[in-house]
């Protein structure tokens, strides 16, 4: 196994569960550690190792959904809707405009976005929400207007994890299920693009080998070890940390 199918790996497992665009990061990184090899297939095989790390830290809740769908009226009926109304919006949107945002795929673009929306997340995050001691479900109106702000993040350098909290913040939600829900959020939404991205891998010939299916075990193993201290930080710290990375990355890509 190649050094920067390693590397970009351990990059796509960590940022694909925080709110700093994964795309940046990639982009980024591999311009810096001069990887030549970021292909299309590659890129596809890292989305599906973090969908992998998703599926299993959320596999209780996953199966809670399901069980609620067979058995009595329960919390989960009116979750998986919440998540429903969630993804609706990007999936029209995401599937209408794909040719259409492909003009706005350049570094500058994404570095500006990478620092309007880190931005926008701390200060949302700091003021847009009163923070609450008890956790409660997330409603199906705000699940939608959610949604619809998750469009947002098809464009390169948004983050769809950054958004999807920035607006639950907005909402006035709690930091806790803020970040609960867009990662659960992150799950269809990741499903629907990679399953267009898999088409466009067929059209392409670019099928997988064995280094993106390692590429898809390693982002998934980083993903599942990272995911829960990363969260509990976001929880307990907020995100001005994450924010100021934001900017100095998507600085640094401009200036690239």
């Amino acid at each position: 196994m190649s050094t920067d199918i390693l590397s970009l790996s351990i990059i796509q497992g960590i940022s694909e569960i925080l709110p700093i665009s994964s795309s940046v990061n990639l982009h980024f990184f591999s311009k810096i550690l001069h990887i030549s090899n970021f292909t299309f297939s590659l890129k596809v095989a890292l989305h599906a190792g973090s969908l992998l790390t998703l599926l299993i830290y959320f596999r209780h809740e996953i199966c809670d959904i399901f069980r609620g769908l067979f058995g009595k009226k329960h919390i989960s009926e009116t979750y998986l809707m919440a998540l429903i109304l969630g993804t609706l919006p990007v999936v029209i949107f995401g599937y209408l405009a794909r040719d259409f945002v492909k003009e706005f795929d350049s570094p500058k673009i994404m570095g500006i976005l990478s620092i309007i929306f880190g931005i926008l997340l701390y200060v949302f995050d700091k003021f847009g929400g009163v923070s609450k001691s008890t956790q409660r479900p997330v409603s199906l109106i705000k699940s939608f207007l959610i949604g619809c702000c998750q469009t947002i993040a098809i464009f390169p350098g948004v983050s769809r994890l950054g958004i999807c909290i920035t607006a639950s913040r907005l909402l006035g939600i709690t930091r806790k299920e803020a970040i609960n829900f867009s990662l659960m959020l992150a799950i269809p939404s990741i499903c629907g693009s990679l399953c267009l991205e898999i088409l466009d891998c067929y059209k392409r010939a670019a099928f997988f080998t064995s280094e993106t299916i390692n590429g898809i075990a390693i982002t998934a193993l980083v993903g599942l070890v990272v995911i829960l201290p990363c969260i509990r930080l976001m929880e307990r710290n907020g995100f001005g940390a994450l924010a100021l990375y934001r900017i100095i990355i998507g600085a640094a890509i401009c200036m690239l």
